[in-house]
């Protein structure tokens, strides 16, 4: 039996990249799996590939910084497939540039998606979970949420906020059985890493030197999906309130 045969989850800005890897795992390994992402075109192209893959799979576009875009990600997951057993808050976006240069708009747009959305979905997602009886968020913060990395204060910031809220949700969860846990990744090689090391350069930052100092390779999308597995299987059941690097050791040093 795959690991998360019958169970329901729901993936946000899942059009590409890690999001991508985690939908398209979860529907490998059993789930009924509902793509979300901003793009519509992206979000369907992602459900259809699952389908055609022998999975099942549905999408649903929609903005997650409006509750009730959140609310209608929620509400169409279940009435779709009856249930929502994990919530993956993927949905985010980056802004490299020097802290004191931001701007307030700037500023919200970041917290907007990363920190708000993410309130926003949990929110909506953990009434239904704890109706049901139980199941598994998983928030993605990152390495940033747990180190500092220059130009990257409103990002730091907003994941930073992340790994916090998945602290307190995990304890006031903990009696309805919904484990609430985080993963941190590092450099991941997606198109948004790349934009990291491409700016980092632009910078006068030593960003190939820097990445494998830190954390000697690239990081693969795959890398990440595995660990949202592990998280959203029944072999992390006693698993709640992490913030797991998937980093190779850049946070350990």
């Amino acid at each position: 039996m795959t690991r998360l045969q019958d169970k329901v989850a729901l993936v946000t800005g899942a059009g590409a990249g890690i999001g991508k890897a985690i939908a398209e795992t979860f529907g490998k390994e059993g789930a009924k799996v509902v793509v979300n992402d901003l793009n519509t075109d992206t979000a369907k192209a992602v459900a259809d590939g699952i389908n055609k893959g022998g999975g099942t799979a549905a999408s649903i576009q929609a903005d997650v910084s409006k509750e009730a875009d959140a609310a209608k990600i929620v509400k169409f997951t279940v009435d779709t497939y009856g249930s929502l057993d994990v919530l993956v808050n993927n949905a985010g976006i980056e802004l490299i540039k020097p802290t004191h240069e931001l701007t307030e708009q700037e500023w919200d747009a970041v917290m907007n998606v990363n920190l708000k959305g993410l309130f926003f979905v949990s929110k909506h997602g953990v009434v239904q979970m704890m109706a049901q009886g139980g199941g598994s968020i998983i928030n993605m913060a990152s390495a940033a949420g747990l180190i500092g990395f220059p130009l990257l204060g409103s990002y730091c910031a907003s994941k930073g906020g992340v790994v916090q809220l998945t602290k307190t949700m995990a304890l006031e969860c903990r009696p309805a059985n919904v484990r609430v846990n985080a993963i941190c990744p590092a450099l991941i090689e997606t198109d948004l890493g790349d934009r990291f090391v491409d700016s980092y350069k632009a910078a006068g930052i030593p960003a190939d030197e820097l990445l494998m100092s830190m954390q000697g390779r690239m990081g693969t999308v795959q890398d990440v999906a595995g660990a949202a597995l592990f998280l959203a299987s029944d072999d992390s059941t006693f698993v709640n309130g992490v913030a797991l690097p998937v980093d190779g050791g850049a946070c350990a040093g």
